[in-house]
């Protein structure tokens, strides 16, 4: 049953519900259309039926499509002439349109739509001249000719969004991926070659164990210091794997916000690849402790992160268009926090809240 609604009824998932909002347009049409003739065209309610199925699988890129589109245009030719559903038209172009089409293909079902609409259209005109005028005729002929260019336009903004979209999650791969060699090369790099010299100073000092004592317990000396300085460079490694960038944290932080139904906005965001770590592990706890007030408490449908530097100094300021605050709270530890962060690296933070609330952050480059 699923697979024959999957096939048969419901639309592909990939063109979301535009598709159902306009066959409940056409429904709407077809039956205002039947229910004004002096008796009811059960003929024309079966081709509406069979335009419907037609329109349906007219979604679907698949060797019969040329039949589904010549089906189309004919029944909405013939409907045109008899209870006057010239609109059909439009929804054939808007398929056209939607579908991804080879350029020379979508030109050869254009020309067929355009060519068959305009010729039924100016009959009508000849036919029934009282049913048009100056702007009436302006506006068929706009909608005739601009609609499978129109949702042609709009369907190749959706797939570059969609295409952008997938890029992102390659790029956050990658960048994981590219993490783990650096990490794995670190590894290698400092701790492989360290633990290979222990285990042959151990080796040595074994050897050396019973025929020269001092030599040994200096062998075993060097053992316990490059051990020291195995976990220290582990302490730094993890340290290190624990800072975190302002770009991972605007991706993680634009997700939350998503979820709420905030938009994130942000400028020069680019410019804080070179700033210091340090700098950019304490800018990015800001950036989540702001992005967690704003969700639960500014009420906010914006939210604005603005990136600057000069010579001397380095800027951030977040804003958002929610309520504000009148005070501060007294469990406002997330400000508190802010705060002392910001002044640890000698920083200046400045909280404004007339309209909506601003955070200016001004760090200097020293």
């Amino acid at each position: 049953m699923k697979s024959f609604l999957d096939h048969q009824i419901l639309y592909p998932k990939r063109f979301g519900f535009m598709p159902y909002f306009w066959t409940l347009a056409l429904l709407i049409f077809a039956i205002q259309a039947l229910l004004t003739t002096k008796h009811f065209d059960w003929i024309s309610l079966i081709l509406v039926i069979i335009f419907l199925k037609l329109y349906r699988d007219g979604y679907e890129i698949h060797p019969l499509l040329p039949f589904d589109i010549l089906g189309q245009l004919v029944i909405a030719a013939y409907l045109s002439f008899t209870i006057g559903m010239g609109t059909l038209f439009i929804f054939t172009a808007w398929e056209i349109g939607s579908l991804h089409l080879t350029p020379k293909k979508f030109y050869q079902y254009t020309s067929i739509y355009l060519i068959t609409s305009l010729s039924v259209i100016g009959t009508d005109m000849i036919l029934n001249p009282h049913n048009y005028d100056t702007f009436g005729l302006i506006i068929t002929f706009t909608f005739a000719i601009g609609s499978p260019f129109a949702a042609r336009s709009l369907g190749n903004s959706y797939r570059r969004l969609a295409s952008l979209n997938q890029n992102n999650k390659r790029l956050e791969s990658i960048i994981r991926q590219n993490e783990r060699s650096r990490i794995a090369k670190d590894l290698h790099d400092n701790l492989g070659q360290s633990f290979s010299l222990i285990t042959l100073k151990t080796e040595l000092a074994d050897k050396l164990i019973d025929k020269n004592t001092v030599k040994a317990h200096s062998e075993l000396k060097d053992i316990a210091q490059t051990s020291r300085n195995d976990l220290n460079l582990v302490r730094q490694i993890i340290d290190d794997l624990n800072k975190k960038t302002i770009a991972a944290d605007m991706i993680e932080e634009e997700k939350n916000l998503q979820i709420v139904h905030i938009t994130l906005n942000s400028n020069n965001e680019s410019i804080t690849e070179h700033w210091p770590k340090d700098i950019q592990n304490i800018l990015a706890s800001t950036i989540k402790e702001a992005s967690t007030n704003i969700i639960r408490h500014s009420k906010a449908s914006r939210a604005h992160f603005q990136f600057d530097e000069d010579d001397n100094f380095l800027y951030l300021k977040i804003s958002d268009d929610g309520i504000g605050y009148t005070k501060v709270r007294d469990n406002a530890f997330g400000i508190a926090g802010m705060t002392q962060q910001i002044e640890k690296i000698k920083g200046d933070i400045k909280i404004n809240s007339e309209k909506g609330t601003t955070i200016s952050i001004k760090i200097p480059k020293e």
